[in-house]
């Protein structure tokens, strides 16, 4: 389930090392999440009782679906600091509107979703044709969504009906129906469009968009329907955080701004753009979730949390823009 590639190693060795340093993100965040489970396990034991997996998915989902809609941004060369907004405004909208009929939660659901798609096409909109830089357009939408979020919903409240909040939170047995709904979500956005033309489109405007635009792709298109592709996946995000608090939040999808792109390098997408797999972002955000989890049972303080988190994402941040610089693409550390 990765997009196709557009670069193109010469000789075997070269195909190899490529090959090998695409899924070296993946394994090791692998091989990461089974040590951290395993630690979390040694102090508390329950966590591995289907109650207790179902709790390590729970508080890992929205985060994964954030990073996989940051990946796509990634992909395109792009950047959308404004999912943690995007997040917060689906949320707020979806806790004062869903009712407990069958047609009332779906027309949310349906809502919410055009909603993801509509303020990614903002985005879009701003950087692809109003050619203003990625960090300072996203930046500034993110105020603008959160800005309305509180509109409609100045402090925590509203209400999610009980049985969309077991849909989404509970588990069958062993298997959690969250791990089901991201699994859904891959399955019906990831997997058609980068299995399809769109998909290829992507990578290779993120490889090199101007070789793109000379070969005839439509790059401004393109990286619209990237920002859009990120907006509906935020939106999912932002569904499953109302079902799973049961309500809105204001100030709900903070923390979802950095972690998905810290998640999403962690799993080996590139900062500069073409390269990247979907199941890298997705364990690095069970690892990232399942640590600051892990952090308040450990009995570690609220300083040292703030702490500890802010030197995971710097480390994580800091070895993507390290990528870059091996690379030999520093410059792009200033033009995302």
């Amino acid at each position: 389930m990765r997009p196709p590639e557009s670069r193109r190693p010469t000789g075997q060795h070269g195909k190899g090392w490529q090959r090998l340093g695409e899924y070296a993100g993946p394994l090791s965040c692998a091989v990461g999440l089974v040590i951290v489970i395993g630690c979390y396990a040694l102090r508390q034991p329950l966590i591995l009782s289907p109650f207790g997996l179902t709790s390590l998915a729970n508080v890992s989902v929205a985060l994964a679906l954030a990073a996989v809609g940051q990946s796509i941004v990634l992909l395109a060369a792009g950047l959308d600091l404004s999912i943690g907004g995007q997040i917060t405004l689906i949320n707020c909208v979806a806790a004062t509107t869903m009712g407990n009929s069958g047609f009332s939660i779906a027309a949310v659901v349906v809502v919410s979703l055009l909603i993801g798609l509509g303020t990614g096409f903002v985005n879009g909109v701003v950087i692809a044709y109003g050619r203003v830089e990625p960090l300072i357009a996203t930046f500034c939408t993110a105020f603008i969504f959160t800005g309305m979020a509180l509109i409609i919903l100045p402090r925590p409240g509203g209400s999610i009906p009980d049985g969309f909040a077991f849909a989404l939170t509970e588990s069958w047995g062993p298997l959690p129906f969250s791990l089901i709904l991201l699994a859904g979500a891959v399955l019906v956005v990831w997997v058609p469009v980068f299995g399809s033309p769109l998909g290829r489109y992507i990578v290779a405007v993120g490889d090199d968009a101007e070789s793109a635009r000379v070969s005839g792709l439509p790059v401004r298109r393109i990286e619209l329907a990237s920002y859009m592709l990120a907006g509906l996946f935020a939106a999912v995000a932002a569904l499953f955080l109302a079902a799973e608090t049961t309500s809105g939040d204001p100030s709900i999808g903070e923390i979802y701004t950095l972690n998905s792109l810290a998640a999403a390098v962690l799993g080996g997408v590139s900062l500069s753009g073409g390269r990247g797999t979907v199941i890298g972002p997705i364990l690095g955000s069970f690892v990232l979730a399942i640590i600051m989890n892990a952090l308040g049972v450990f009995d570690v303080s609220a300083f040292w949390q703030d702490f500890i988190e802010g030197l995971i994402l710097m480390v994580v941040l800091g070895l993507g823009g390290l990528r870059l610089l091996a690379a030999g693409n520093w410059l792009t550390l200033f033009h995302q």
